[in-house]
């Protein structure tokens, strides 16, 4: 009895509703942008200015985005493999034909809108790094607003998560082959060990998640760290290797009574992510708001890439999709990929840590001092910043159309 009431107090109720709504990245987030505001060179001492391994990086910084991404990307790669399973979402290529199409849409909309503005306005100095930065949508976020607009059980809102999911595969994949410099392949040696190991493992019948994170993961990250790539995807080579369920339950269901391999890890490590992205919301997010900032070409090229590409790039890739004899889930219209689309614009997490790797791992050293130079590093993250914008204006739309919670006042 005792265990049951554990389970229903209102603090945990309180703690889980916190952690649905991001609450605490939101928190991260707003206290980095007030600290970058009063005491910028404070905020740029305590994550920027590289005090760690011979100066090249600031400690605070790679403990959030080197070390503890590793978390995200896991719980993220624990998602994607789960949906490839009998009933997941991308089990079928009938399933999976039209979320990959409006997906394909969702990445390179935004890649066309980015260079098309990028041509027009001519930033100076050049923001090609940042190119990846619109593809990212920010599941957490997305998935609330489309929640709000649609309902939890619209076929919409899973349309949105797979297209997320896909979406946060993608960026795995961009980061891993765009923004790595000096390569040094022989290190790859390192991750395709700790895969062997985790195979071993999951032959042996080990059922603890404890074994592959700790033997499979630290071989991976130094694999990763040594060959040039981010060393954040270090889980995503190891879950797959987790024994799991026989069948998906459904993106982002609730999973308490799985004790499976993969679904534990998840258990012990979401609340774990959930808080933790309080930290990186205070390492990425501190933009200085200044003229500079809010005019600056990249903020609103980087804002019009999200918003204009993802809305755009998904509504006429789902249309493709049509016309190729592939359907919407059932409820679904033209109207309602437009909500969604403009939806999947939120980036906001993921679009920061890509804006953290593209001014890291994606420029010169030379084209890094410019970017300090002109502040245009404030401006990319305030670009990724204000997609949260994204769900309000999909509000909006819901509200014009007339589609979700609004479609019977149609």
């Amino acid at each position: 009895m005792a265990a049951t009431e554990t389970k229903t107090t209102p603090i945990k109720q309180t703690f889980t509703y916190l952690r649905e709504i991001s609450a605490f990245l939101l928190l991260g987030t707003i206290i980095a942008l007030i600290w970058s505001n009063v005491d910028n060179e404070g905020y740029a001492a305590a994550f920027h200015k590289k005090n760690f391994l011979h100066d090249h990086y600031n400690l605070l910084n790679f403990i959030v985005n080197d070390i503890f991404m590793v978390l995200f990307f896991g719980v993220a790669a624990k998602e994607i493999m789960e949906s490839f399973l009998p009933g997941g979402a991308l089990s079928s290529i009938k399933k999976a034909s039209m979320p990959v199409i409006a997906t394909v849409g969702g990445v390179f909309g935004p890649i066309g809108v980015f260079f098309l503005l990028r041509a027009i306005y001519e930033p100076s100095p050049d923001i090609f790094s940042a190119w990846a930065v619109p593809t990212a949508t920010d599941i957490a976020y997305a998935w609330l607003f489309a929640g709000l607009i649609f309902g939890r059980q619209h076929a919409a809102v899973l349309l949105l998560l797979v297209i997320a999911v896909l979406d946060d595969m993608v960026g795995m994949v961009i980061i891993a082959v765009f923004y790595t410099s000096d390569v040094s392949p022989q290190w790859l040696g390192l991750v395709l060990v700790g895969m062997v190991i985790c195979e071993i493992l999951r032959r042996k019948g080990v059922k603890t998640f404890w074994a592959y994170f700790l033997l499979g993961t630290p071989l991976c990250w130094f694999g990763l760290y040594l060959t040039g790539v981010h060393p954040a995807l270090a889980m995503v080579p190891v879950v797959p290797f987790m024994p799991h369920a026989e069948r998906d339950s459904g993106l982002f269901a609730n999973t308490e009574n799985l004790h499976d391999t993969m679904n534990e890890f998840e258990h012990f490590f979401k609340p774990i992510v959930d808080v933790g992205l309080f930290s990186f919301g205070l390492a990425n997010a501190g933009v200085v708001l200044n003229m500079d900032s809010i005019t600056g070409q990249p903020t609103w090229i980087i804002f019009g890439a999200l918003l204009l590409g993802k809305s755009i790039g998904i509504v006429c890739f789902t249309l493709i999709g049509q016309l190729l004899g592939l359907s919407l889930p059932a409820g679904m219209g033209l109207k309602d990929a437009l909500v969604i689309g403009t939806v999947a614009a939120v980036g906001f997490t993921v679009a920061l840590f890509v804006t953290s790797v593209a001014l890291t791992n994606g420029v010169s050293p030379e084209a890094a001092l410019e970017y300090a130079k002109y502040g245009t590093a404030d401006m990319l993250r305030l670009g990724a910043l204000l997609s949260f914008a994204a769900g309000p204006i999909a509000w909006a739309f819901a509200k014009i159309l007339k589609v979700g919670r609004y479609a019977q006042t149609a």
